[in-house]
């Protein structure tokens, strides 16, 4: 099932809390962490993956509030205007399959309760027999600002656009209505039958926007041009109030929307009393976020008091809503009402600490592994003074390394970027004087779009990489325990070593990239530095992984490119696998005995004999198999294997042995693609017979060799030279032992132990390893 998050609203009736720049979905209500972030949190369990909704302008927000989950699968939709949600889900629906169920929530909600669980899994069930669903609340009080269901049982009757008072009195009363919580279950196929007799035209434009998207990574980008074309509908309005599909599950969690001041004194918002005092009062509502003033609340009643750094707001409780109209009516105070001192950029925040026509004081703060990129300005000086962390600075042509207490003068008219090289974020004061200290003298030296090659920068000759963690229920303790790798999870059942793919990104561990993304990494180094063979490639083709099974594996089969690429939007999946190490009855199972029939398959999945139909192979340290897509297979238990793959996650389960996951749910099975994509025809067992070369200092096996990647082990006891040519980049993945990593003029070196990824950029350079291992080697 997939999760839909909408993430793209202002909040205006929370200001000054919330603002346009940073609204109210990634503020801190309750503990340190944001709502947004609860929403992602709460349905993990129930949900493989998540689609974003929100602004563009909220696209580096987003991405840091999902850097506190490891191994999340999400993507971005990405708006520049907002067309309500019909077109905000339909959007995301057209990308699935009708089968898929989608789950839409907000991200403003405060959920709790245990029956959320309860609720969300019957929601599932209906939504599988081609039911809406809708969740419906209890009326506490009289709402007008919420929409209402009318019901009997979980039948819909009706929904209610918001009503007037009286009306919701009445609503209230009456006993047979439910609010509206604006959360929605349903099978892709039924949302989109039913948006399509309805609003067929609505469905139209949104089809034409879809093929007129931009894709890159996991964002998928929605310029105002194409969204204008489509009209702006709720969801409630062009669907479900019309539809006769629609079914409400009755809930009894506790749900608080969080939609105005009025709301915050339901949340149990911590509140810091250091620097408030009410006195006398009654029904008075203080919340005083500035370390700098104290607030005193004196003989008031129902009162409402927010203060921040730069705006303070007074208003009668429960007079919140009227905020819309006092920001319509004074526009000249339009920067207090979108923005606070905290400015947020793509590398960091600033904050402005004093402001005067002639100087600024900003505090500025760079994120571990980003870049304030080169530019000057042309009527300011700046002064930098480093109060933590670790800066490489490029200014007047030069680099050089910076640490706390140092001060860099950064002359007008004067090229500079600066860059987090550090383990902490780099926090420095700024001190801009000049003629115009306003961020509009501002002249970019370089795009975004460029690669440090085209700009002439020297590339790094080689890279250390983090690998990506995932927790799968048959995975072990081996990979921790042999290599050494840090990560939360109790047992790790894969570590992604060379990964640019969206479900589970490397992390550049060394060098001026430290702390990007795989995928960040590449952009920067431009893809001639992938090698003139993925030139014609979308997407980074490889992904090298270390798996632990310590239970086995579902019984599974990988689309080839054709298939996955017009169905899922990636690419095929053939790998190899080389066993590191075994037990002695471990075995992996591979592809059919004979040639079987649809038919004969179905049936012994149903019956629990599908490995009854496969070759049971048994395996030893040092064996390597290539596993075409379309073959049916498993990794049986007890086994330590590194496997090289094309850059894909497009897995169909067949069988999982019954398993249920950490939640209680049993794992998703993918029974119409598996069967859409096998091979049926017996499978003849291709344990590749290595060719190899041997000297007095190396052993090295060819592993495989296909049109997706060569892949060698190296045996070393001594030195290795190793000469890239330019045509590809090379991944190196020390699987045993210690050695270091030169480069031919030896000015640059890295020690490596076993468990080390390492990534050689394309270059035509030469390479010396020495010391004692082996060493996993790919390249395409």
């Amino acid at each position: 099932m997939k999760c839909l998050v909408l993430a793209g609203g202002r909040g205006d009736r929370l200001w000054p809390l919330s603002r346009k720049n940073y609204p109210k979905q990634f503020i801190s209500i309750q503990k340190d962490h944001s709502i947004f972030q609860e929403t992602i949190a709460r349905n993990i369990p129930y949900c493989d993956e998540f689609i974003i909704v929100t602004n563009k302008e909220y696209q580096f927000i987003v991405e840091n509030q999902m850097k506190a989950f490891q191994g999340i699968t999400y993507r971005l939709v990405l708006e520049e205007v907002g067309r309500k949600t019909t077109a905000a889900i339909v959007l995301s629906c057209l990308q699935f399959p009708l089968s898929e169920l989608m789950f839409v929530v907000a991200s403003d909600h405060l959920i709790e309760g245990p029956t959320y669980k309860d609720d969300v899994t019957r929601a599932a069930e209906l939504a599988r027999d081609g039911w809406l669903v809708t969740f419906g609340m209890d009326i506490r009080k009289p709402e007008t600002r919420f929409g209402y269901i009318r019901c009997h049982d979980d039948e819909v009757l009706s929904f209610i656009e918001k009503p007037d008072a009286a009306t919701a009195a009445s609503y209230f009363e009456a006993g047979d209505y439910l609010i509206n919580s604006g959360m929605f279950l349903f099978r892709v196929g039924t949302l989109v039958q039913e948006i399509r007799k309805f609003y067929p035209w609505l469905y139209n434009s949104c089809e034409a926007a879809f093929y007129m998207r931009k894709v890159k990574g996991r964002h998928t980008y929605y310029p105002s041009e194409v969204l204008e074309g489509i009209q702006a509908v709720p969801i409630e309005k062009s669907v479900f109030e019309k539809t006769g599909r629609g079914k409400v599950i009755h809930s009894s969690f506790r749900w608080q929307d969080i939609g105005s001041l009025e709301d915050l004194s339901m949340t149990g918002i911590q509140r810091d009393d250091r620097n408030q005092i009410v006195y006398e009062s009654t029904n008075t509502t203080v919340l005083n976020q500035s370390d700098r003033q104290l607030v005193v609340a004196n003989n008031l009643e129902n009162i409402t008091i927010i203060n921040t750094e730069d705006a303070v707001y007074v208003g009668r409780t429960g007079e919140s809503e009227k905020l819309k109209g006092i920001m319509k009516e004074n526009p000249e105070e339009q920067h207090y009402f979108d923005q606070g001192r905290i400015i947020y950029k793509p590398w960091g925040t600033y904050e402005l600490l004093n402001v005067n026509p002639r100087y600024v004081v900003r505090k500025v703060v760079v994120t571990e592994g980003k870049t304030i990129y080169a530019h000057q300005h042309a009527h300011r000086t700046e002064h930098w003074i480093i109060v933590c962390g670790r800066a490489r600075i490029i200014l007047k042509g030069s680099e050089r390394e910076y640490g706390a207490n140092d001060s860099i003068e950064v002359p007008e008219n004067t090229a500079h970027q600066i860059s987090n090289i550090g383990n902490e974020p780099l926090v420095f004061m700024e001190i801009s004087t000049g003629t115009m200290v306003e961020e509009r003298d501002l002249i970019s030296i370089r795009s975004r779009d460029l690669s440090e090659a085209e700009l002439g920068y020297q590339v790094e000759p080689f890279v250390r990489l983090l690998p990506a963690f995932k927790d799968y229920l048959w995975g072990g303790t081996r990979l921790r325990d042999i290599y050494g790798k840090k990560c939360d999870y109790e047992i790790i059942a894969e570590s992604w070593e060379l990964s640019a793919h969206k479900e589970g990104q490397s992390i550049v561990a060394s060098g001026r990239h430290k702390g990007l993304l795989f995928s960040e990494y590449l952009d920067r180094i431009g893809k001639e530095k992938w090698g003139w063979k993925c030139q014609p490639l979308e997407r980074f083709p490889l992904l090298v992984k270390l798996i632990d099974a310590k239970e086995n594996l579902s019984v599974q089969v990988h689309p080839d490119d054709s298939y996955a690429l017009e169905k899922e939007n990636e690419y095929g999946k053939n790998e190899m696998w080389y066993i590191l190490q075994c037990d002695p009855d471990s075995c992996i199972y591979c592809g059919f005995k004979r040639d079987v029939t649809r038919e004969e398959v179905e049936k012994a999945v149903e019956e629990n004999t599908i490995l009854s139909l496969l070759n049971r192979i048994p395996i030893k340290q040092g064996d390597a198999f290539f596993i075409p897509a379309g073959t049916v297979h498993a990794i049986g238990k007890g086994s330590l294997i590194c496997e090289i793959q094309q850059s894909s996650n497009c897995t169909y389960r067949l069988y999982d042995y019954n398993r249920k996951d950490k939640y209680g749910n049993y794992r998703e099975l993918h029974m119409e693609k598996a069967l859409a994509v096998m091979d049926y025809s017996r499978y003849e067992v291709q344990r590749f017979d290595s060719e190899t070369i041997e000297t007095e200092d190396v052993l090295l096996r060819i592993l495989s060799r296909c049109k997706y990647f060569e892949c060698v082990s190296c045996t070393l006891h001594g030195t290795y030279s190793l000469e890239e040519d330019g045509n590809s980049f090379y991944s190196l993945l020390c699987v045993g032992g210690n050695a270091v990593l030169k480069n031919q003029e030896g000015t640059e070196r890295m020690d490596i132990k076993a468990g080390d990824s390492i990534f050689i950029p394309a270059g035509g350079q030469k390479f010396l390893l020495e010391g004692e291992g082996e060493f996993i080697i790919t390249h395409i």
